[in-house]
C-alpha cells in the first residue's frame, strides 16, 4: 500500500500559538490553569495539555479564582467582562484571524449594517463572532437559509474560518442575489483553503482518504466531507487504533490529511500503523 501524506495535515498557526500561550501561562503560574471552554477540539492534544496543568472549565462550571486562557476560537465580549471580573487572569489564545473578523463584524454593525454568518451556528467560533454584531446577526449553514433570512438593509457576510469554500462561495452568490450591494468578505482562513484545496486533489488521486483529527473538529470533518462528496471513501479517525486496517489493506494507495487542531505525534503514529499493515 502507497501512503501519501498531505503536507498541511497538522497544527494550523492559531492552534500552534494557543497551545504555545496555555504552555507558558501554566508555567508562569507555576500550577493549574483554565481554558474558557475546550482551547481546541482535538481530545489527545487536550489530555497531553491536561497533564501540563492546562485545565478546560465546562460550560456550567464556576470561574476558579485563578488564570484563564480563552480558547482559539474566541468568546462573546460579554463573557470576556465574566471573565475578567471572576479570573485572576485573563490571558487570550483567540486565534488573530478570528479576532479580525470579530473587528470587522464590530466595525459594520456600528455602521448599521445587518450581519450574516456563513457557518455552523454551534460552533464555538461562530458563538463568539455572533457576539460582536449589535442587536444580532443571522447564521446561515447553506445557499438554501439565504431565503429564509428576513428583509435587511445594508449586509456584510462574513464566514466561519473553517467553513468549506465551496459551500460559502454558494452562500455568497445567493447573498448578493437577494441583497444587492451587501458587503461580502471572504474570511475563510488560508490554513483552511490550504487544506481543503489539497484534499479536493488528493482524493481523485487515491483509493481513499484517512482524515485524523477530533470528531468535534469543524475543520476535519469538512476534510471528510469534502472526499466523500467527490466520491472517495474517507476514514475519520482521532487516532491510529481506530484504522480499519482490514479494508485499507485492500487498497493500493490511501491519502493521509489531518484537521488543523491534530498533533504531530498523532499522524505520525497513524502513519506508521499504515505502513505497517
Amino acid at each position: 500500500m502507497e501512503i501519501v501524506v498531505a503536507r498541511s495535515a497538522g497544527f494550523c498557526m492559531g492552534v500552534r500559538r494557543a497551545v504555545g500561550i496555555a504552555r507558558e501561562a501554566a508555567a508562569e503560574e507555576q500550577g493549574e490553569v483554565f481554558t474558557n471552554g475546550p482551547l481546541i477540539h482535538n481530545p489527545q492534544a487536550l489530555e497531553k495539555l491536561r497533564r501540563e496543568g492546562v485545565i478546560p472549565l465546562g460550560d456550567e462550571e464556576a470561574v476558579p479564582p485563578a488564570a484563564v486562557i480563552v480558547r482559539a476560537h474566541g468568546i462573546p465580549p460579554e463573557t470576556r467582562d465574566r471573565l475578567q471580573r471572576q479570573a485572576t487572569r485573563v490571558v487570550d489564545a483567540t486565534c488573530p484571524k478570528v479576532a479580525t473578523i470579530q473587528k470587522k463584524i464590530a466595525k459594520y454593525s456600528a455602521n448599521g449594517y445587518a450581519v450574516v454568518i456563513a457557518g455552523d451556528a454551534d460552533h464555538p467560533e461562530v458563538v463568539g463572532l455572533l457576539g460582536y454584531a449589535r442587536g444580532g446577526a443571522h447564521v446561515v449553514s447553506d445557499a438554501a437559509a439565504v431565503a429564509e433570512l428576513p428583509p435587511l438593509g445594508k449586509v456584510l457576510l462574513v464566514a466561519q474560518t473553517t467553513q468549506d469554500e465551496e459551500i460559502f462561495e454558494a452562500i455568497r452568490r445567493r447573498v448578493l442575489e437577494r441583497f444587492p450591494g451587501a458587503q461580502a468578505l471572504s474570511t475563510i482562513c488560508q490554513s483552511t483553503h490550504r487544506r481543503q484545496t489539497e484534499v479536493r486533489q488528493m482524493a481523485g488521486e487515491v483509493d481513499a482518504m484517512v482524515v485524523i483529527g477530533g470528531r468535534n473538529s469543524a475543520n476535519t470533518c469538512r476534510l471528510a466531507e469534502i472526499c466523500r462528496h467527490l466520491g472517495t471513501p474517507a476514514y475519520h479517525v482521532e487516532t491510529a487504533e481506530e484504522l480499519p486496517l482490514a479494508e485499507l489493506r485492500q487498497l493500493s494507495r490511501v491519502g493521509v490529511t489531518a484537521g488543523a487542531s491534530t498533533p504531530a505525534d498523532v499522524i505520525e503514529q497513524v502513519v506508521e500503523r499504515l505502513r505497517d499493515a
